[in-house]
């Protein structure tokens, strides 16, 4: 359960029409649990969307990398609620079953390229804080260019900010969600 209340009815026209919003947006959803949890302080939901909205549609960084990125450090911190959204992200952007079942092991599988495998190793040492992760942002950088670089290093701080925010306040998966969770999904 949920460590926090979920505000289900919006109390004010300016909440209203971000519920309105963020339900449009999850594609059948509804308003997501996160918001619901968010919406005790209106300003940070509001803010968190706009950069939302940024790094999902407006970045020159391939899509496919963001998710598996995203779907990567979830895998990490252990965070069922962003995995969950995100294979279903991920699936749209081309993300086979496959790789999201053999992400735990991607240094080996054959559903991972090259770039595939550098943009994982370093989710995990930007996820980890590993001393590692400067000399790996010097081969993302090479492999995929400066913008790409902070583009990638800007998703992993962001979901991973995210990961802070679910894992601790326990906000829960919405129904049918659950469905997304491969068997084994968190390595």
């Amino acid at each position: 359960m949920a460590v926090v209340s979920m505000i289900e009815t919006p109390s004010s026209p300016e909440l209203r029409e971000f519920y309105d919003l963020a339900e449009r947006a999850s594609r059948g959803l509804g308003v997501l649990n996160v918001f619901k949890v968010m919406a005790h302080t209106p300003e940070l939901m509001r803010s968190w969307w706009t950069m939302m909205t940024v790094l999902l549609t407006r970045l020159e960084l391939s899509p496919r990398y963001r998710e598996l990125a995203i779907l990567r450090l979830f895998q990490l911190k252990g965070g069922a609620y962003g995995f969950a959204h995100h294979v279903r992200i991920g699936r749209q952007v081309g993300i086979t079953d496959e790789a999201i079942r053999d992400l735990a092991r991607y240094q080996s599988a054959t559903a991972f390229d090259d770039a595939d495998r550098l943009v994982l190793r370093y989710t995990d040492a930007v996820t980890l804080l590993r001393d590692d992760a400067p000399s790996l942002a010097e081969e993302v950088k090479a492999s995929l260019g400066e913008r790409q670089v902070v583009e990638l290093t800007f998703c992993i701080a962001n979901w991973n900010l995210m990961a802070h925010l679910l894992l601790p306040l326990q906000i829960e998966l919405e129904p049918g969600v659950e469905e997304y969770l491969p068997q084994g999904w968190d390595g």
